[in-house]
Protein backbone atom coordinates (compact mmCIF):
# COMPACT_ATOMS: atom_id res chain seq x y z
CA UNK A 1 0.00 0.00 0.00
CA UNK A 2 3.20 2.38 0.54
CA UNK A 3 4.47 1.95 -2.65
CA UNK A 4 1.12 2.84 -4.15
CA UNK A 5 0.54 5.59 -2.29
CA UNK A 6 4.19 6.89 -3.48
CA UNK A 7 3.37 6.15 -7.05
CA UNK A 8 0.05 8.08 -6.98
CA UNK A 9 1.88 11.20 -5.73
CA UNK A 10 4.56 10.80 -7.50
CA UNK A 11 2.21 10.73 -10.87
CA UNK A 12 0.16 13.82 -9.21
CA UNK A 13 3.48 15.59 -9.16
CA UNK A 14 4.68 15.01 -12.59
CA UNK A 15 0.95 16.15 -13.69
CA UNK A 16 1.54 19.09 -11.72
CA UNK A 17 5.14 20.36 -13.58
CA UNK A 18 3.66 19.10 -16.73
CA UNK A 19 0.44 21.36 -16.36
CA UNK A 20 2.76 24.13 -15.48
CA UNK A 21 5.00 23.86 -18.79
CA UNK A 22 1.76 23.25 -20.85
CA UNK A 23 0.06 26.43 -19.23
CA UNK A 24 3.58 28.02 -20.78
CA UNK A 25 3.56 26.95 -24.05
CA UNK A 26 0.03 27.93 -24.33
CA UNK A 27 0.68 31.58 -23.37
CA UNK A 28 3.32 31.47 -26.17
CA UNK A 29 0.89 29.83 -28.48
CA UNK A 30 -1.58 32.98 -27.80
CA UNK A 31 0.97 35.42 -28.54
CA UNK A 32 1.85 34.10 -31.22
CA UNK A 33 -1.82 33.89 -32.80
CA UNK A 34 -2.49 37.64 -32.51
CA UNK A 35 0.65 38.58 -34.52
CA UNK A 36 -0.18 39.77 -37.82
CA UNK A 37 3.15 38.78 -39.88
CA UNK A 38 5.38 36.25 -39.47
CA UNK A 39 8.63 38.09 -39.29
CA UNK A 40 6.89 39.43 -35.73
CA UNK A 41 5.62 35.76 -35.21
CA UNK A 42 9.33 34.67 -34.85
CA UNK A 43 10.21 37.93 -33.24
CA UNK A 44 8.08 36.86 -30.06
CA UNK A 45 9.13 33.04 -30.19
CA UNK A 46 12.84 34.19 -30.11
CA UNK A 47 12.17 36.37 -27.76
CA UNK A 48 10.29 33.49 -25.33
CA UNK A 49 12.87 31.30 -25.96
CA UNK A 50 15.54 33.69 -24.56
CA UNK A 51 13.46 34.41 -21.40
CA UNK A 52 13.26 30.53 -20.76
CA UNK A 53 17.16 29.87 -21.42
CA UNK A 54 17.77 33.10 -19.40
CA UNK A 55 15.95 31.19 -16.09
CA UNK A 56 12.81 33.08 -16.58
CA UNK A 57 9.95 31.42 -14.90
CA UNK A 58 6.30 30.72 -16.04
CA UNK A 59 3.56 32.64 -14.74
CA UNK A 60 2.25 29.18 -13.69
CA UNK A 61 5.20 29.01 -11.24
CA UNK A 62 3.11 28.00 -8.26
CA UNK A 63 2.33 24.59 -10.07
CA UNK A 64 5.83 23.65 -10.27
CA UNK A 65 6.70 24.57 -7.13
CA UNK A 66 4.34 22.55 -6.12
CA UNK A 67 4.71 19.60 -8.25
CA UNK A 68 8.51 19.25 -7.03
CA UNK A 69 7.35 19.33 -3.89
CA UNK A 70 5.15 16.25 -4.50
CA UNK A 71 7.76 14.90 -6.03
CA UNK A 72 9.97 15.20 -3.33
CA UNK A 73 7.79 14.21 -0.65
CA UNK A 74 7.21 10.69 -2.44
CA UNK A 75 10.60 10.28 -2.46
CA UNK A 76 10.73 10.94 1.01
CA UNK A 77 7.85 8.70 2.03
CA UNK A 78 8.59 5.53 0.08
CA UNK A 79 12.26 5.49 1.24
CA UNK A 80 11.08 6.40 5.10
CA UNK A 81 10.71 4.23 8.08
CA UNK A 82 7.99 4.35 10.19
CA UNK A 83 9.12 4.48 14.17
CA UNK A 84 7.57 1.56 15.76
CA UNK A 85 6.65 1.72 19.44
CA UNK A 86 8.22 -1.20 21.34
CA UNK A 87 6.57 -0.24 24.45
Amino acid sequence: MRILIAILIFLAGCGSVAYSYIAAFVQIAMDLETTQSVGAATSIMMETLQRIASGDIPQSTGFLYFGALLIAFSFVYLIGKKKTNDG
